[in-house]
């Protein structure tokens, strides 16, 4: 029952309210508000994490957010696979993340492929970009605005593009922390 109340003060209320970062006071009020909300929601939460306005993540029972962890504005969760973000990753707004798929045959449906999606630590996700089912983002990753990524990001790639192709690698600077 309790879970249900903060699932329906979420999606009635402190989902709609300011961005984080606007309206001074109230729009810190306002992230605070979403994040302490949404704690009890998610299967996992490690330190400090935020929710912009508008993130829609069903019930939350397979989201797990790392310590800085965010999740962008308008976000979207679609399908019952976990999605593990990690450390001081941060996103743009609109970023589709789906985790189930439909099983095709030759006589059509014939119910859903799911598997997990991990955003490793440090990476950034572009504005509506849509992440497929099974697919880990590295760490340090960049994934470039409109891309659509259906295969692994390996540590330190730059991706852009339907279907992301790597741009390049982005160099590892020498005092890169072992996070």
């Amino acid at each position: 029952m309790e879970r249900t109340l903060y699932y329906l003060f979420y999606y009635f209320f402190a989902k709609n309210l300011p961005r984080s970062y606007e309206l001074g006071p109230f729009g810190k009020w306002s992230g605070r508000l979403r994040r302490l909300v949404c704690r009890p929601l998610f299967k996992d939460v490690e330190g400090f994490f935020s929710v912009e306005r508008g993130a829609d993540f069903g019930g939350g029972r397979n989201i797990i957010m790392r310590e800085y962890a965010g999740l962008g504005e308008n976000l979207r969760v679609m399908g019952t696979g976990t999605v593990t973000v990690g450390r001081h990753v941060m996103m743009g707004p609109d970023v589709m993340i789906l985790t189930s798929d439909h099983k095709a045959n030759e006589e059509g449906f014939d119910g859903y492929v799911t598997k997990d999606v991990l955003i490793d630590d440090h990476a950034w996700i572009g504005a509506r970009a849509i992440i497929l089912k099974g697919v880990r983002i590295g760490k340090h990753a960049i994934v470039g605005a409109g891309a659509v990524v259906a295969r692994h990001v390996q540590d330190h790639e730059v991706v852009i593009g339907n279907p992301a192709k790597v741009l390049r690698v982005r160099v590892q600077p020498p005092d890169d922390r072992k996070s």
